[in-house]
């Protein structure tokens, strides 16, 4: 895991790829038992089928849980104190099993104060094949290298590019 990034760092950031990730089986139905989001959709083959889709899917809250987790262990956590907003458009079922990679682009950032910034990012989840999964946007609130320490402010660190596909 990398260094923490902190709002300098991510403000002017390039958009960062990750991938690919692979949410499998035996991680679905443990986060559905652990969670409890059994809607028959994300646990049932058959009752997808049912509905158009070919089998179950990822619930779009595991979507988003996974790849913010990916980025913390493959990349650098970031140093968060608070969401303003996140919605989430899901474009085409995720399905267990299949490899997805994913953006995260820095669309906006502002100084919030001294201690504080505020950045808005876009995350799109696609496939292989760059047909889209879903799209995220979130508004995060994150500590400025003026909140921490000199020594530790004073550390350079890189931006994540994730593993190469």
């Amino acid at each position: 895991m990398g260094a923490v990034k902190y709002w300098e760092d991510l403000a002017q950031a390039p958009v960062r790829r990750f991938g690919p990730v692979v949410f499998d089986e035996a991680l679905l139905d443990r986060l559905l038992d652990l969670m409890g989001e059994k809607h028959p959709v994300h646990d049932s083959d058959s009752f997808a089928h049912g509905t158009d889709r070919r089998r179950r899917i990822v619930p779009g809250g595991f979507i988003h849980s996974i790849t913010s987790g990916w980025v913390v262990q493959h990349g650098s956590p970031a140093a968060i104190v608070g969401m303003r907003r996140m919605s989430w458009d899901f474009v085409r079922p995720l399905y267990p099993d299949t490899p997805f990679w994913f953006t995260t682009a820095t669309d906006r950032s502002a100084p919030i104060d001294d201690r504080l910034g505020l950045i808005d990012t876009t995350r799109r989840v696609f496939d292989e094949h760059d047909r889209t999964y879903a799209i995220g946007r979130m508004s995060v609130v994150l500590l400025r290298h003026a909140a921490v320490p000199a020594a530790e402010a004073a550390t350079p660190t890189a931006i994540p590019t994730g593993r190469a596909q």
